[in-house]
């Protein structure tokens, strides 16, 4: 990690590892808890879906917020939220309430997340953002991939130590709050604010030009919402096509999935700091092209050693274009709309990964048992999907190649908006 960046930078990564690994806890038993609850096997989902929607659709509002009150500020309620409502989680008695408060949690935890990402680039020198987002990617998959092995071991240990099944799920949400409460105290001690340099309204709306829906700024918002797509497309139909296709169990699934994210997160910040250097499309077209041409791949291997071999390349790819992706974004975004803009972007890409799951499980379980003869290459039908979402990546990626300028350094928006003039 290089010292260039700062105590305050490290710091945020810090959180991020505590929030990420906080947030992953409970992934390895949260279906089995929404059924403890007394919810049906159908509306598991629906517990996933409603923190997502309650996360698109405030979004925008809180990124508004972030930019009228201050990151730093919002920041810190949003993971005095997260306290509450991690400590409710582990003590609601039914799964109506469980609902409610996974509503509640996806609007807070916009709120939080959008902060920390627009007072990460307040904080970061232009040349310096594709190491800083590289490096806070890497801390988010550290405690991502962890996160459920640690959440796993905890509620395992209550089983042991005599607890009913169901009060162990409830344990791990306990240490949760915990995690949030210590991610809450190093942000009030450490993180400092960069001084406003912006007025406010009365009634606290900031002051500053409105937001303009520049040809850039578009195609940004159309790859989110791809990018958001091809999550959802992919996730829940890789484990289907590592079952159907090899019959593997959930352990080895789970493996093969944290082995590529490990290999993929050491692209991270490498790939953020040489995004500095070369520029930012060069990064996004070696990453992006990379991981869907191995998303068209993957249907067609043949044992579990050449798919664990494409889905690491696949992880690999990706890893390597977000951080440069993440810098293009904060160079092209007016730093008074910032917060407004990344809420904007973070509700289109949220909203692709609800419609995805949905359309990718139809079109695998439509076409799952079919095979189709094109121009003599047989194509099987389970494969349509990832074809799908390689071809969606690869025409949004060239967009970005060819009708996106990268600005020079003296062109990138500044870290925080000048002094108003008088």
């Amino acid at each position: 990690m290089s010292s260039r960046l700062g105590g305050a930078i490290l710091i945020l990564g810090a959180v991020q590892l505590i929030e990420s690994l906080a947030v992953a806890l409970p992934i390895s038993f949260f279906p089995n808890y929404v059924i403890g609850l007394g919810a049906t096997v159908a509306s598991v989902g629906l517990f996933t879906s409603s923190f997502m929607v309650a996360f698109a659709l405030l979004s925008p509002r809180m990124g508004a917020i972030v930019d009228a009150y201050g990151r730093k500020r919002v920041m810190m309620y949003g993971l005095a939220a997260d306290v509450v409502l991690g400590t409710l989680t582990g003590l609601v008695p039914s799964w109506e309430w469980l609902l409610l408060i996974r509503v509640l949690n996806g609007a807070v935890s916009s709120g939080a997340m959008l902060a920390s990402e627009t007072l990460l680039m307040d904080l970061v020198e232009p040349r310096q953002r594709g190491e800083a987002s590289g490096f806070i990617m890497s801390m988010n998959m550290v405690g991502y991939n962890l996160g459920p092995l640690f959440g796993g071991g905890i509620q395992w240990l209550a089983v042991v130590e005599g607890l009913t099944l169901l009060t162990s799920y409830r344990i791990p949400y306990f240490v949760d709050s915990l995690l949030a409460l210590v991610a809450l105290a190093v942000v009030y001690l450490k993180v400092a604010e960069p001084e406003r340099r912006t007025p406010l309204r009365a009634g606290g709306a900031q002051m500053g030009p409105k937001v303009v829906w520049t040809n850039p700024l578009k195609i940004i918002m159309v790859n989110s919402f791809i990018n958001g797509v091809g999550m959802g497309f992919i996730i829940p139909i890789m484990v289907l096509f590592y079952s159907d296709r090899f019959g593997m169990d959930a352990v080895g699934i789970g493996a093969i999935i944290s082995v590529s994210g490990f290999i993929g997160l050491f692209a991270s910040y490498l790939a953020g700091r040489m995004s500095d250097r070369v520029g930012r499309k060069p990064l996004i077209a070696l990453g992006n092209y990379t991981s869907r041409l191995a998303d068209a791949l993957l249907p067609f291997t043949t044992n579990i050693t050449q798919a664990g071999v494409v889905v690491s390349i696949r992880s690999l790819g990706f890893n390597t274009s977000m951080p440069a992706f993440r810098a293009l974004r904060a160079d092209l975004v007016p730093p008074e709309s910032r917060g407004r803009m990344f809420g904007l972007f973070g509700a289109g890409f949220t909203a692709g990964s609800v419609i995805g799951p949905i359309i990718g499980t139809w079109v695998y379980d439509t076409y799952r048992a079919a095979t189709f003869d094109v121009v003599g290459l047989q194509v099987p039908g389970y494969g349509i999907p990832f074809f799908v979402n390689a071809a969606l990546g690869l025409l949004t990626t060239t967009m970005i190649m060819l009708f996106i300028k990268e600005p020079s350094e003296g062109e990138k928006a500044p870290r925080f908006a000048a002094a108003p003039e008088g």
